[in-house]
């Protein structure tokens, strides 16, 4: 009998504490906001591939194409320290079995700052023989900072919402319970931006409206936030 009243007041006082966590659950308004903003990327970067090619019977070198682009970029006054080698040309492409029939090919990266530096580019590497030319990605130097003053707007807004919803019942809010901020990564136009503005195979060029190709947008940031504020 004495273990069955233990047992009783065990389940009460349990039942109890849920109680009381439930009603506790009750005070609190929980906000979801979000805010926006545009960035004109200050960072583009390019990928350049260049790969041998026959002409009139004859093939154009490796070396010929590698030079002819060093200067296009050296004529865009592109700094050299924002050229990098994406592949240092070891990578062989047999198109068949025969040594004369393989063609090599190398990779640049290019990072610009703007889409007038780029414009002045693709004006000086129009002559050049590509085979390939992509806008990879768009960034911004202060990514960053602007995720962190998007996150602030995005709070500030859930608080003045939850503040107005309380208000409308005659209640006010309190001090913030919990924050959680949803990461997410910045819209890249790439759709719109990829380039391929210039490809050369198997002898014949395309006609491509450079301008058309382009037209990348600007950089589109969005930052999330859930709140949970006390209801006084």
């Amino acid at each position: 009998m004495r273990h069955s009243i233990l047992i009783i007041l065990f389940l009460v006082a349990s039942l109890t504490s849920f109680g009381q966590e439930v009603f506790k659950g009750e005070h609190f308004i929980e906000v979801t906001e979000s805010a926006e903003m545009e960035v004109e990327p200050n960072e583009i970067f390019l990928f350049v591939r260049l790969r041998e090619f026959e002409e009139n019977r004859t093939k154009v070198s490796l070396e010929k194409l590698d030079q002819d682009f060093l200067q296009a970029v050296k004529a865009a006054n592109i700094d050299k320290k924002n050229l990098t080698i994406a592949d240092a040309g070891s990578k062989l492409e047999k198109i068949r079995r025969k040594d004369k029939d393989t063609f090599r090919e190398k990779s640049y990266e290019i990072k610009l700052t703007s889409a007038a530096e780029l414009e002045k580019f693709l004006e000086k590497i129009e002559p050049v023989k590509v085979d390939q030319l992509d806008l990879t990605r768009l960034h911004h130097t202060d990514m960053e900072k602007f995720k962190i003053d998007l996150k602030v707007k995005a709070l500030q807004a859930a608080k003045s919402k939850g503040s107005t919803l309380l208000k409308s019942i005659g209640a006010e809010i309190g001090k913030p319970i919990m924050v959680r901020d949803w990461d997410q990564d910045p819209i890249q136009p790439l759709p719109q931006a990829r380039a391929n503005v210039m490809m050369y195979n198997k002898g014949e060029s395309d006609d491509m409206d450079v301008e058309d190709q382009i037209g990348f947008r600007k950089l589109k940031l969005r930052a999330q936030i859930t709140a949970q504020f006390e209801i006084k």
